[in-house]
């Protein structure tokens, strides 16, 4: 992916790669379960786990399309849509909290910025115990390995169990990304609700915190972190508010 491309693109050609990314999503699970039902479980499992690193890029796209353009400038973009555990850990998290229109509330941004910490952190910690096995685990459906004990580790060794987890994660994921596939999806996603412009900020200052980590523990620290900055941006937004309203009415006393 060319990320000054990326940068540079206008709003709606962001919006269109995030829906082709969740149907491609679609895809890859459509293909996975063929190749399950045919007896090829390996890749089958390395398909499955690609699909839910899919919907994570799209999550990322749907990010970047909302996001002011002066703030995509400074944008980790090739953190967003080249780092694989975080787009795992985004692809789980679109399972937990997925996409709706505008006029089918909530909204995902709204749900985001305002649920309970305490429930982010839980849908987060499960996404990252997934990631942290997962990268590896999408490569063993591929490609021969040698393990940390020095035995030699075969594609052929995925289980049918495996692969019916990672199944199961994949159409979760595919499925929160449905709403991206309405003919309506990409004008909306341009138009973001108003916690949009506050969660871009803070995903951005999460990540200027992060320095150089790339562990599934990294990459779940900086959505806890998002998740406990929008919640102050939006605090301190609403303070300002408060106070421009008092001002008002005094001023016309």
């Amino acid at each position: 992916m060319h990320l000054g491309a990326v940068r540079e693109a206008p709003p709606l050609a962001l919006a269109c790669g995030a829906v082709a990314a969740a149907r491609n999503a679609r895809g890859l699970v459509l293909d996975a379960e063929l190749l399950s039902g045919a007896g090829r479980l390996a890749r089958a499992y390395s398909l499955a786990g690609l699909a839910v690193e899919e919907v994570g890029k799209a999550e990322s796209l749907t990010i970047l399309a909302a996001m002011p353009e002066n703030l995509r400038a400074r944008a980790p973009v090739g953190r967003l849509l080249e780092w694989h555990q975080l787009k795992l850990i985004m692809g789980q998290l679109t399972a937990a909290i997925p996409f709706s229109p505008p006029d089918k509330p909530p909204a995902k941004v709204t749900r985001f910025a305002t649920m309970p910490l305490s429930e982010v952190a839980g849908i987060l910690d499960q996404a990252q115990a997934f990631a942290e096995n997962a990268d590896r685990l999408k490569q063993r459906g591929l490609y021969v390995d040698v393990d940390r004990s020095g035995q030699i580790r075969e594609p052929c060794e995925v289980t049918a169990a495996e692969v019916r987890d990672q199944l199961g994660r994949a159409r979760r994921a595919a499925s929160a990304a449905t709403a991206l596939l309405e003919p309506s999806a990409p004008l909306w996603l341009t138009c973001p609700e108003a916690a949009g412009a506050e969660v871009s900020r803070a995903l951005v200052s999460a990540f200027g915190a992060l320095g150089s980590a790339r562990s599934p523990e990294a990459a779940a620290d900086v959505l806890r972190n998002a998740a406990t900055n929008v919640r102050g941006q939006m605090s301190s937004a609403g303070r300002r508010r408060s106070a421009a309203r008092c001002g008002r009415g005094m001023a016309t006393t």
